[in-house]
């Protein structure tokens, strides 16, 4: 008897992509706008390969080990049910992948950097791991063990010495050994531009899950750094140096995730199995970014990806110095042929709780996202955003019940609009879900006002709710200060710029002035008491 397959293919959203090229071993054609397409092959027990392609999709390939009506698949993103000799495929495409990623012979950085008209390599630099030169790895990603020093729940200790101790000293905290590459992976993705404009280069940390079948939803931490419109480079591969040329895009993430502020390690030294996510900024433009259709989406094709790398269960950890030796430098099943082969991968999961944090200037594009007004991504939301639902499936209100927390992480609000109209923006984003929480860190140097004695309504709804922490450090009044508030909804902290001193070598994070090292403080505070990831296996 001959076998009927039908190939249903859809986005991220669920909705049907019309158009897609489809083929089934030697059988060609495109779907309809159902999104579907329908063929007949005379031997039911071929094995052909099944591919999927669209211009605005990555494309994705199915090869079953036999028989398809009863083999094992190797792609997460392709689900089948079978009814006697009626074969059904539901092909899910994405619009994130990986970034082009090689290591380049110092020669040939030399011949770039040489070319004033380009200065760029199309391509993540790559480097041999230190911990096996046979592993590649993201040029200068160490992957190795770090000492993180982490804050306590109540970060201040009103009866601590404050002078001479200078530090992590002057706060409590303990240190706990990370081993970053035995809990997750990296991948610096690219999500498309529109018309002409780059791809947005987006950095992604996807922890290790011990759930053996998918996790119904992911939770996610969204960081925007400060903007980048200082920067000279072509976004987002471009050069800079000579001697030791770096990528600033890529060094951007690398620094705020990994080696100078640890947010990632800060995250892990709680085992918290949130996936992080970072937009990096081009040029000072956030893109889409700033609008929650959007921001929605980005999570939802996070989430696709990661299923796709088997990185939403257990299915898809191995060994750092195993199976490739792509392993470490965002590892794509489509390219390095990483071999999965299960009954059922399950379901993608679903967008969990959210945490979006700013620092700096990179607080303005959080308040944009506040903003209710600015749902829409005016790009579309076929491909840019999530198309209007009605009831449960409305996504506005899906995104909204999602994020539950901000992390506001020395925002320089005297630059993004002032401080009075953030309040404002602050009391109806706070007021609009009993669930959603505040954490506000901030030095003097940003001229934050007392939500003791302010006297603007948010201040007065949150003092309301009592406080279950109020810690003056020290206790008396000095230029030498810091004070730090908490209930369930609310964390405060405040201190002098001159409270935060550097303290003795070897610290990580180790602290710098006053504005650079608030950022460090507040995630390693935020990590320590936040609900998002914490739910995960």
């Amino acid at each position: 008897m001959p076998l009927n397959c039908t190939v249903i293919v859809l986005d991220v959203n669920g909705t049907p992509v019309p158009g897609a090229q489809v083929a089934v071993g030697a059988q060609r054609g495109a779907t309809d706008q159902a999104g579907r397409w329908a063929t007949t092959l005379a031997d039911p027990t071929a094995t052909p390969l099944i591919q999927v392609n669209h211009p605005n999709y990555v494309p994705e390939n199915q090869a079953y080990a036999g028989d398809m009506r009863t083999a094992t698949g190797m792609n997460p993103l392709v689900s089948r049910a079978v009814a006697g000799d009626d074969v059904t495929l539901t092909v899910r495409l994405g619009r994130l992948d990986t970034v082009p990623a090689r290591e380049f012979p110092p020669e040939e950085i030399t011949a770039i950097l040489g070319d004033k008209g380009a200065r760029d390599p199309h391509a993540a630099l790559l480097w041999k791991w230190p911990g096996n030169p046979q592993v590649h790895t993201y040029a200068g990603h160490w992957n190795t063990t770090r000492t993180v020093w982490r804050a306590a729940a109540v970060p201040l200790a009103a009866t601590a010495p404050v002078d001479p101790p200078t530090g992590w000293a002057r706060f409590v905290h303990d240190k706990v050994d990370v081993n970053i590459a035995a809990y997750g992976r990296f991948y610096w993705l690219l999500y498309p531009g529109q018309g002409s404009q780059p791809q947005h280069l987006v950095a992604v940390w996807a922890p290790h899950l011990n759930s053996p079948t998918p996790l119904p939803a992911l939770d996610f931490v969204m960081y925007y750094s400060p903007h980048t419109a200082e920067y000279t480079k072509t976004y987002p591969y471009g050069l800079v140096g000579s001697t030791t040329p770096i990528q600033q895009y890529f060094e951007l993430g690398k620094k705020y995730l990994l080696d100078e502020f640890y947010f990632i390690f800060e995250l892990l030294a709680w085992r918290n199995r949130s996936v992080v996510v970072m937009p990096i900024c081009n040029h000072g433009d956030w893109g889409p970014w700033g609008s929650g259709e959007a921001v929605y989406r980005l999570l939802r094709e996070v989430s696709l990806f990661l299923h796709r790398q088997a990185r939403t269960s257990n299915l898809g950890i191995r060994p750092a110095d195993a199976n490739s030796p792509e392993e470490l430098a965002g590892p794509n099943l489509r390219r390095f042929g990483i071999g999965l082969h299960a009954p059922d991968f399950g379901a993608i999961p679903a967008v969990g709780k959210v945490a979006v944090s700013g620092f700096s200037t990179g607080i303005a594009p959080v308040k944009t996202l506040m903003n209710s007004a600015n749902w829409n991504t005016g790009l579309g939301s076929a491909l840019w955003g999530v198309p209007t639902g009605a009831g449960a499936d409305n996504p506005q209100a899906l995104w909204a019940a999602a994020w539950r927390e901000l992390w506001d992480m020395d925002g320089f609000h005297p630059a993004t609009g002032g401080w009075r109209p953030y309040l404002d923006l602050l009391q109806r984003w706070f007021g609009a879900d009993a669930t959603r929480v505040v954490r506000s860190y901030h030095s003097t140097g940003r001229v934050p006002p007392d939500p003791l004695t302010d006297p603007h309504p948010v201040f007065t709804a949150l003092r309301g709710g009592g406080l279950d922490a109020d810690v003056p450090s020290p206790p008396t009044s000095g230029a030498l200060w810091a004070r730090f508030l908490q209930n369930r909804r609310w964390t405060s902290m405040r201190m002098s710029d001159s409270y935060v001193a550097p303290g003795p070598g070897g610290e990580q994070p180790s602290f710098l002035d006053a504005h650079h090292t608030m950022a460090r403080i507040a995630f390693a505070h935020a990590a320590s008491v936040t609900t998002v990831g914490r739910t995960q296996p």
